[in-house]
């Protein structure tokens, strides 16, 4: 007989071989099967992107105001509403400004922010007045630290008061801020008044600044919570609304809307 043309190991290891050539085949079909299938975010997960990552919160271009603050104080001041929104879970944040924190000079006014945050989740908890303010100033080169203050009546109850400095620039400013959370709805005004210098600023002025803020546009809770809280507004500390009615607040407000109107014609 004659001899084998091939023996049991090499058999066995040939099978092997092409064993393993069908494993591959097969997974590589399987690959292109799943990229056919995936959703371009799938595929955009799974292998990664050379672009920089999209920041937690966008800002919206051309903002339509939800609230309204007009203070004769800060007319001439540069004023700026802005709203920022997070992607992952619709919240909401609603900013207005007074100022730049780097004026500086004779003619530098008072720097002020007021922003209205309204979080998605209704379970969110609020951190104290110190800390909120603490975490919005980190580059605004703090020369004082944030330290309690008290508190102060407003027409949305006690608001906790903060006191700190920042010197932009160099230039330094006296500041006052605020934290008022609320329940329902869930949401957290707070802000700061920075005088022009190093003046303390007087307590008075954040009240007031809380009792003329109000609401333009907005959901029916919100309108409730703002019809509850002009109830029990003070009109700058002088509890009279006969005051809301005379021509010359009438003329002062209209000369307000007019000129908040002409500035957010020109913001981007």
């Amino acid at each position: 007989m004659p001899p084998a043309s091939y023996s049991i190991p090499d058999d066995i290891r040939a099978t092997f071989v092409r064993l393993l050539a069908y494993m591959g085949g097969l997974a590589a079909l399987a690959v292109a099967a799943a990229s056919f299938f995936a959703t371009p975010s799938e595929i955009f997960t799974a292998f990664g992107s050379a672009s920089a990552p999209r920041s937690a919160w966008s800002t919206v271009e051309r903002p339509y105001p939800a609230f309204e603050l007009l203070m004769p104080e800060l007319i001439g001041s540069t004023y700026n509403y802005a709203i920022q929104r997070r992607a992952k879970d619709g919240a909401r944040k609603d900013m207005l400004s007074w100022g730049e924190p780097a004026d500086d000079g004779p003619q530098a006014g008072p720097y002020v922010m007021v922003e209205i945050y309204r979080p998605a989740v209704a379970g969110d908890r609020f951190l104290d007045a110190s800390s909120e303010i603490a975490t919005r100033i980190v580059d605004y080169a703090v020369t004082d630290d944030v330290k309690p203050d008290g508190q102060i009546d407003s027409k949305f109850g006690p608001a906790a008061l903060v006191d700190f400095a920042v010197a932009p620039k160099g230039h330094e400013r006296r500041c006052l801020g605020f934290a008022r959370p609320f329940n329902q709805p869930a949401m957290q005004i707070a802000g700061w008044y920075c005088s022009a210098g190093g003046e303390v600023v007087d307590r008075t002025m954040v009240a007031c600044l809380l009792d003329r803020l109000t609401l333009v546009n907005g959901d029916a809770k919100l309108h409730e919570m703002f019809a509850r809280a002009e109830v029990k507004r003070t009109f700058c500390g002088q509890r009279n609304p006969i005051l809301a009615a005379t021509p010359e607040r009438e003329e002062l407000s209209a000369k307000l809307r007019s000129a908040l109107r002409g500035r957010l014609s020109h913001v981007p």
